[in-house]
């Protein structure tokens, strides 16, 4: 059972992840305000433009904020944007304390928030549930520390290595896709290649996490530009990114445009799309992170080229022939194995299939980097 500052930053955490899928490009915010002993108010922060969770904590407590602790798991923002800086709703509100998990790695704040106040005299402490914390919001993290999306690889095989088992629609159980479903809400868009999409059909939503969540941006790999102009996502008025090749059909372009989707041509790299020039597409459209569940030919060419943070892998105790897809098809390891290798960040049993995560290596220097302030601006 955790208590003291444990207790508080764990709540302001659970109503952090009330909002997951809705604060693209924003962090995800909780907020808990406590005075002699008991909650008087909280919040959390439902997308951008609307309140922080400072701000609906603050106005929920009213005058019992006078000398008030403030429990939140990311650091107070002290910049404008859509709204005002929190440290000077927090100043104004005579909060003596402020309680949270990690520094915001946002450029405008990376310890300017805590200084501020410090500077003030309001008493801070940083550190508290700092992992979870890490965890909750890392892809906001990564995109803030390398100027890139977050990348999440999903993979569902079977015990010896493959994407298929007879005519199963599902290789997974009932848990392990409602785990993928919060994967969806936890990242901003979701890429697949043609293949899957035909072979498939698949309706890529969130409707196992939150029925009224808006879709994911849907990315197609599509070099030949197969995609269906009359599909269901154009149809809905719903976001669909193609991604395609010089010299593709003017023709199909303009017709797909015309029913609602961006078709962005890229340049060609090793097996088909350069994918470094879809990553730095990304970039510039300013886009968090991004769930790839893509076929066995997408799969390959992302883990050859290194090109994912994150490796979500379930195994499913099924034993396939070798006559179905493989989610590695290349003979030889990919050639940054020996290199940088993989760190192992979760292992779960999930009914009968067995989740396994892995980290890229850089992921080791972000806790040091938002728990401890390195490389963050001090006041």
């Amino acid at each position: 059972m955790l208590t003291g500052d444990k207790r508080y930053v764990e709540r302001s955490l659970e109503l952090a992840r009330k909002a997951v899928g809705l604060t693209f490009p924003n962090p995800l915010v909780g907020a808990v305000l406590v005075a002699d002993g008991k909650i008087v108010g909280e919040g959390s922060h439902r997308g951008v433009g609307n309140p922080h969770a400072e701000i609906e904590a603050i106005n929920q407590a009213g005058e019992k904020t006078r000398g008030a602790t403030l429990y939140l798991n990311l650091e107070p923002c002290c910049h404008f944007g859509k709204t005002p800086p929190c440290t000077d709703a927090i100043l104004e509100a005579g909060i003596s304390r402020v309680v949270f998990s990690i520094y915001d790695p946002d450029e405008r704040v990376r310890g300017r928030g805590a200084g501020i106040l410090r500077a003030k005299g309001v008493s801070t402490t940083v550190g508290v549930l700092s992992g979870e914390a890490l965890e909750l919001n890392l892809p906001y993290i990564h995109r803030n520390l390398t100027g890139k999306p977050f990348i999440v690889l999903k993979l569902a095989s079977t015990i010896n290595g493959y994407l298929t088992a007879g005519d199963r629609r599902w290789l997974t159980g009932e848990k392990a896709r409602q785990y993928v479903h919060y994967l969806r809400a936890w990242t901003e868009a979701i890429g697949i290649g043609i293949g899957t999409l035909e072979s498939d059909a698949p309706i890529l939503d969130r409707r196992l996490f939150g029925k009224n969540l808006p879709p994911p941006i849907r990315m197609v790999f599509d070099t030949s530009l197969r995609f269906p102009s009359d599909h269901s996502w154009l149809v809905r008025g719903e976001k669909v990114i193609i991604y395609c090749l010089q010299g593709s059909s003017i023709e199909k372009m303009g017709k797909l445009e015309k029913a609602g989707a961006e078709v962005v041509i890229l340049s060609r790299g090793e097996g088909g799309i350069d994918l470094s020039a879809w990553i730095d597409d990304m970039a510039q459209r300013g886009l968090t992170s991004v769930l790839i569940e893509g076929g066995g030919e997408v799969s390959t060419s992302i883990i050859r080229s290194g090109l994912f943070d994150r490796l979500v892998l379930f195994y499913v105790p099924l034993i396939s022939g070798t006559k179905g897809v493989s989610w590695y098809q290349d003979a030889g390891p990919p050639p940054w194995l020996s290199e940088r290798g993989l760190l192992p960040a979760n292992l779960e049993m999930m009914e009968g299939d067995l989740m396994m995560v892995y980290d890229s290596q850089q992921m080791e220097r972000y806790i040091d980097v938002v728990t401890e302030g390195k490389d963050c601006l001090q006041v």
